[in-house]
């Protein structure tokens, strides 16, 4: 392929590589034709943790739902879930939780600290150890006394968190069974999913934080935010699929998701989808990692170009991926 096949690309994977030992894996997709890399090349099949790309994924649902008809965009949310939390005025829209305009934070002040310490690299210890449902939704009570809804839009995993919430609710359905059998199943993702196997060949990579040390899978109680781990291939099934290759009902989801709702930091903000655009077109994308995981899917369909790469410790795939996608 012309494109992928230039010495820059493979030049720059090598280097992405070089100074750890966790692996890295890459596909790029550019009018049909995919190009895979990996270091080293047995990783081109390995399970990554995908972490906030899993928060496309769960836009994409929500869309997909409110396209049949089955949920209303406009609905606030505590009359999906059938709860009410307490919030200081009205609950927020499921559009706004998918929007970042819920006003909740992007984790529980609690687990701040903890969060920060692990991923930087200063700690292997698990930041969600000892946090049952029980506590999450002590911590979600909090952060809904504090949420000022609507105000400005600001990244928050707990809000998509509770998104899928709404959705599992809605369908009748745990999350993990809806996003199986409406998105998952039929674009032929079977080694997409929440589980991480301790044995086998969906065995998920354990990845390495910033000091080369191994760090925990993550595990919280946000699954729609950040929990799937997936396969090049498989991810390479849905960037299709975002560029028009798909089951219909998949494609009209994506396409509703990546309908720009807000602004937030210099990008346009769809169901979950992150959307950029500057002189050389647009870009729908998502970034995201773990404890240890690094993540990339972008799309820009106007040059039926799609980019995915993951890694089991922190790189700087943006610039790869981004770059990849702009080029005409």
């Amino acid at each position: 392929m012309k494109h992928t096949n230039d010495l820059a690309i493979a030049d720059e994977i090598s280097r992405l590589s070089s100074g750890s030992a966790a692996p890295l894996a890459a596909g790029f997709l550019a009018n049909g034709q995919l190009e895979r890399m990996a270091v080293p090349a047995s990783a081109i099949d390995a399970r990554f943790e995908i972490g906030s790309v899993t928060k496309v994924f769960t836009g994409t649902l929500f869309a997909m739902m409110v396209e049949a008809g089955e949920i209303d965009p406009d609905a606030p949310v505590d009359e999906v879930i059938k709860l009410r939390l307490p919030w200081a005025g009205c609950a927020p829209t499921l559009t706004e939780l998918a929007a970042h305009r819920s006003g909740l934070p992007n984790t529980p002040g609690a687990l701040w600290w903890r969060e920060a310490v692990t991923a930087l690299g200063w700690s292997v210890k698990d930041p969600w150890r000892g946090v049952d449902e029980a506590g999450y939704q002590a911590m979600l009570a909090r952060a809904v006394r504090k949420a000022h809804i609507g105000r400005r839009s600001q990244y928050s995993s707990m809000g998509i968190g509770l998104l899928g919430d709404a959705l599992a609710h809605a369908s009748g359905m745990t999350l993990e069974e809806l996003m199986e059998e409406r998105l998952l199943a039929p674009l032929g993702m079977h080694r997409t999913s929440f589980d991480r196997p301790a044995n086998g060949p969906d065995r998920v990579t354990l990845s390495l934080n910033r000091k080369g040390r191994a760090v925990p899978y993550l595990c919280d109680h946000m699954p729609a935010a950040g929990m799937l781990a997936s396969t090049v291939d498989d991810l390479i099934r849905f960037v299709r699929a975002a560029l028009g290759d798909g089951p219909e009902v998949v494609v009209a989801g994506i396409r509703r998701a990546q309908v720009p709702v807000a602004e937030m930091g210099g990008v346009k903000v769809g169901y979950c989808w992150l959307i950029r655009e500057n002189e050389r077109g647009r870009v729908d994308f998502h970034t995201g990692g773990t404890w240890g995981s690094q993540s990339h899917l972008s799309v820009a369909a106007d040059r039926e170009r799609g980019a995915v790469l993951l890694s089991g410790t922190w790189r700087d795939l943006d610039r790869l991926g981004g770059n990849f996608v702009e080029t005409r």
